[in-house]
């Protein structure tokens, strides 16, 4: 048996490894184990007798690694099941996971999937697959939207739809007393083996992380056993796995749940194989329609098929009647081939799709929303006189003497429809020479027995698209395509001071005819000025400000502006929040609401842009501004390409955004700059001047302190305790755990102390309205927590960054965090954090109690506090500020 570093104790996991002929890729999958964070694993490898080179180089890989072990089978077993279940005999973890050797795990997958069952206590939990044809899994957002934690299959039956083995781990307790293994002789191995695991487990839990890479080669000489579609063998093995999941739910009691698992087959199984249906050979087509008709039939009846979207409805419906006929007329249909007969039949406005073989209530089944129109346009050409092009249209599996066409051109603005006046040479033509000011889209009617059809022409059934624009008298000509694809020809005012009278005008005429309310007036006013400010030049001696999205007036745009002040006096200055009457300033600046249009106009008129987050998404950044990014925070947690998590396309999108806006980053230590550059991929220039915000803390004013305790009403020899936790994101109650330690710590600290709380602005909203002890201030809608600094004598905090700043003034730092190894799994950190912590970390409020109570127990962390401070505060000299307005404002 393999060893492990903990000696005779068997590891906490199992990795079965089960590979055959994957010389290209096994490598890769092994040196995803030998990479994990998490340690405490075993790996057995099964080699099922490969005819490459991929035992070679399984045992020169698990040569003198101790956690790895290779195991060759003497002969091929033909699938997965036999090495998948060797390997589980060879293993002694407590947990156990699989990985076939042409993928790999993510670089944390054992460390997330460990912390997950043990967390949970769930018989197994599931994690995210990814697969690396950039395929998007459509039930994967269903399903890993969310933590989903110690639910049972009956109550989230969704869940399978994941039929993966492979992106779980499992209590080996639990497959042991199951005696739940991978059948035999089979291939599609986990339909069964996932499936039974659903119904047996008592408790699943499911992580909303990627764990899981599915390498898929579609191209690949040698094509796995899942992407052989075209063999009927395939098919016949996926039906044979349904059969024995069927069997298992009749004699298991759990019949009932039948009907969610012939979705689950419909949606994705049987879909696989009838969206390539077209490729198959004719001995492929007979077999296929026979097994699939003895299918459906064993388990389901045909209102199994009602509730399913149109195409898949009326494929399903045809398959359960054996009409092979319809059947393939109807997939050919779908994707705009001929079909053999003309099926497609109206009764009134009602459309139906024919089958060749009769039944009852069929129509209830084969039923149409409208028939499919396809068309093509080419040859398109615009001049001052007429607008043309040459069409083909197609109404499949309609009778072309039935079908008749025309095209439309229609003013959105003002509802003026213009029709083709003639045709010449094939050519559909219209007379644009009356045409007044709008976007004219193009559409194609057809009629067909009463009824009739509007297509909105796309840009995507245009071949050559050409650009042509051109003027006459005091309007102009273009073709034109929207966001959403549509074609129009644009017609427009030469003249700017035309164009924005035009649009006033016909809004408020199209308003009146809809009788629209003035506030949609006031909104379409707003889009028009929208797109005529950014046109206007930069003041080049305007600087607006915005601190935490207008929260507060803090931070380095603070700092900054208030330098500013002191050292030039030739700006203009704005000022951006969320509540301008809220805020007062220490000198009389503009003032403006977030995302208001006032806001909007600034953003596109000041020369410099000074904020702490990201602004760049309000407005376009011209190239004649300029944006100093001053950052919010020391990092701890992992951020943008760094998280264990990687963000949304749309959160990635924005970030990139934002970071190719800006032209400065302030950094306050070179750790910092390397992370902030590497995290946000951020390629311009960094400022290693320090946090300007923090120059407060080296300059120590004694005016600052004696202004924040008069506000607070606090005497000058008052014990002030600051205590700062950060937000959970996944807990958006854990303000519940921080009433319940402010409650104990009220009752045990020093009658001459004080605890001053600042929450996070969500946490904040919540306990706003709580009455709380007289010996707990909450100083969470303070605005500068920086001049908070300078009133406390001890700060109890967690992750955030307040930690870095507040070491600067060398006084004791208690770090309460009561679930750090939670924290780490989930949002992971740059450092091993209670190696180099500033102070003590506390899991328990007892143990903050303690050093509050015993402060000079604190004395051993300061030189940890000291190192602390140099390590990530050696910029930091009290003249930051000076040095970012010297370089950003003078060019020096």
């Amino acid at each position: 048996m393999a060893s492990n570093l903990q000696g005779d104790r068997p590891p906490r996991l199992s990795v079965v490894v089960i590979a055959f002929n994957n010389e290209l890729y096994i490598e890769e999958a092994l040196e995803s184990l030998d990479e994990q964070s998490y340690k405490d694993f075993e790996v057995v490898v099964v080699n099922d007798f490969s005819s490459d080179r991929t035992g070679e180089l399984i045992d020169r890989f698990v040569e003198g690694r101790s956690k790895f072990k290779a195991v060759h089978l003497q002969e091929n077993s033909g699938g997965c099941s036999t090495p998948r279940n060797t390997g589980i005999s060879h293993t002694t973890g407590e947990y156990i996971m699989f990985l076939d050797g042409d993928d790999w795990y993510t670089i944390d997958a054992c460390e997330k999937m460990v912390e997950a069952i043990e967390r949970t206590d769930s018989d197994f939990v599931a994690g995210q697959v990814i697969r690396t044809n950039n395929y998007e899994i459509w039930y994967h957002k269903q399903i890993y939207s969310r933590e989903r934690i110690n639910f049972n299959i009956r109550e989230f039956t969704y869940m399978l739809f994941d039929s993966l083995s492979v992106n779980k781990i499992y209590k080996r307790s639990f497959l042991d007393r199951h005696g739940l293994r991978f059948p035999e002789g089979i291939h599609y191995e986990d339909v069964v083996f996932t499936g039974k695991a659903y119904f047996l487990a008592e408790s699943i839990s499911v992580i909303p992380e990627p764990v899981y890479y599915w390498r898929v080669v579609e191209n690949a000489e040698a094509k796995s056993i899942t992407n052989r579609r075209h063999e009927f063998e395939n098919f016949e093995n996926r039906i044979i796995a349904h059969r024995y999941f069927d069997q298992f739910l009749r004699e298991n009691g759990a019949v009932l749940y039948q009907k969610e698992k012939n979705n689950k087959f419909l949606r994705h199984d049987l879909k696989l194989y009838t969206n390539d249906y077209l490729q198959y050979d004719d001995d492929y087509k007979v077999r296929f329609h026979k097994m699939i008709h003895e299918y459906l039939h064993e388990v389901m009846d045909e209102y199994s098929f009602i509730g399913l979207a149109e195409r898949d409805r009326i494929l399903y419906y045809l398959l359960y009647l054996g009409d092979s006929k319809a059947f393939e007329d109807y997939a050919n249909y779908i994707k705009g081939l001929p079909t053999q007969k003309d099926r497609v039949y109206s009764v009134g406005s009602q459309y139906y799709f024919r089958a060749s073989i009769s039944a009852r209530n069929q129509e209830k089944f084969l039923w149409m929303k409208k028939p499919e129109i396809d068309y093509a346009i080419t040859g398109i050409d615009l001049t001052k006189v007429t607008f043309s092009f040459k069409s083909e249209i197609q109404v499949n599996s309609i009778p072309a003497t039935d079908i008749n066409s025309f095209w439309v051109l229609r003013n959105r603005q003002t509802g003026e429809v213009m029709t083709s006046v003639k045709t010449n040479e094939d050519r559909v033509v219209f007379n644009v020479e009356g045409m007044t000011a709008g976007n004219y889209y193009l559409s194609l009617y057809i009629k067909h027995l009463g009824n009739l059809h509007r297509v909105l022409v796309k840009n995507s059934n245009i071949s050559e698209l050409p650009n042509i624009e051109f003027k006459a008298g005091d309007l102009s000509k273009s073709i034109f395509v929207n966001e959403k694809n549509s074609l129009a020809i644009r017609v427009v005012p030469i003249k700017l001071l035309n164009q924005l009278k035009w649009k006033i005008t016909r809004r408020r005429l199209a308003q009146s005819q809809q009788k629209a309310p003035i506030s949609a007036y006031s909104s379409s006013l707003r889009k028009v000025l929208e797109r005529l400010i950014p046109r206007l030049p930069v003041k080049s001696k305007w600087v607006l400000f915005e601190s935490h999205m207008g929260k507060q007036y803090s931070d380095s745009p603070k700092y900054i502006f208030e330098q500013l002040l002191k050292s030039d006096n030739h700006f203009k200055y704005i000022w951006v929040f969320q509540e301008p009457e809220q805020v007062e300033l220490p000198v009389s600046v503009v003032k403006v609401k977030r995302n208001s249009l006032k806001h909007f106009y600034y953003l596109n008129r000041s020369k410099y842009w000074v904020d702490n987050q990201g602004i760049a998404h309000l407005a376009k950044k011209k190239a004649d501004q300029v944006y100093l990014q001053t950052w919010h925070g020391t990092p701890l947690k992992k951020m943008g390409y760094d998280q264990k998590k990687l963000p949304s396309k749309n959160e990635l999108a924005r970030l990139k955004l934002q970071t190719e806006a800006w032209d400065y980053l302030i950094s306050p230590n070179r750790y910092t700059s390397e992370i902030l550059r590497r995290g946000f991929r951020y390629g311009g220039e960094i400022l290693e001047t320090g946090y300007p915000r923090n120059d407060l803390l080296i300059q120590q004013p004694k005016e600052i302190k004696r202004k924040v305790q008069q506000y607070f009403g606090l005497a000058e020899n008052k014990n002030v305790i600051l205590f700062a936790p950060t937000f959970r994101d996944w807990d958006p109650n854990s303000f519940q755990r921080v009433l319940d330690d402010v409650q104990r710590m009220s009752g045990e600290i020093d009658q001459n102390a004080v605890v001053l709380l600042r929450l996070h602005y969500l946490l904040s909203e919540k306990i706003s309205q709580m009455e709380l002890p007289a010996n707990i201030i909450n100083a969470s809608t303070y605005q500068d927590i920086q001049e908070l600094y300078l009133l406390a004598d001890v700060l109890i905090t967690d992750y955030s960054s307040v930690m870095f700043d507040y070491a600067l003034l060398k006084r004791p730092i208690l770090l309460y965090c009561y679930d750090l190894e939670e924290y780490i799994t989930r949002r992971g950190m740059y450092f091993d954090f209670a190696e180099l912590a500033p102070g003590p970390v506390c899991e328990t409020i007892e143990e903050v109690l303690y050093y509050l109570k015993q402060p000079d127990a604190l004395d051993r962390f300061e030189d940890g506090l000291n190192r602390f401070a140099l390590e990530f505060g050696r910029l930091e000299e009290g003249n930051a500020s000076v040095k970012v307005v010297e370089k950003v404002f003078r060019g020096k």
